[in-house]
């Protein structure tokens, strides 16, 4: 008899290396989350007598999220780049944004670009923190 072998993780392995202490990662994670994270907006069944949302789970992007979840719970953003990132993980582009809520896309970009500084600035922050406590 022969073996077959099955790669178990060949849909995870294209998010194992990214991190969010690179800001190309984090406006990835952001700009396409409506995209990306089928987690995001999903709601779940509640009905015991029925089978509730069904996807395939990446559990290396579900990390990655909530990873992203946990440093935004942390950073001081305006309520100007709370809404910028809400819309992007509604799913809108910068021209939808221009179009439906009348917002320059060029402050846009720098809203996001500035919000995703501070992002990787606290997720480094944490790592730093994190392995000096190790190293004690």
């Amino acid at each position: 008899m022969g073996a077959v072998s099955i790669d178990t993780q060949r849909k995870e392995r294209e998010y194992r290396h990214l991190t969010l202490s690179d800001e190309a990662v984090v406006k990835y994670l952001i700009m396409f989350r409506s995209e990306v994270d089928i987690l995001y907006g999903a709601s779940t069944n509640v009905n015991i007598d029925q089978a509730g949302d069904v996807f395939e789970f990446n559990q290396e992007l579900i990390s990655l999220y909530a990873s992203l979840d946990n440093v935004l719970d942390k950073c001081n953003l305006t309520n100007k780049q709370r809404k910028i990132l809400g819309y992007f993980y509604d799913g809108y582009t910068i021209s939808d944004m221009s179009k439906q809520f009348g917002i320059n896309g060029h402050s846009a970009y720098r809203v996001l670009n500035r919000a995703i500084k501070k992002i990787v600035d606290i997720n480094n922050y944490d790592w730093k923190e994190c392995l000096k406590i190790k190293n004690t």
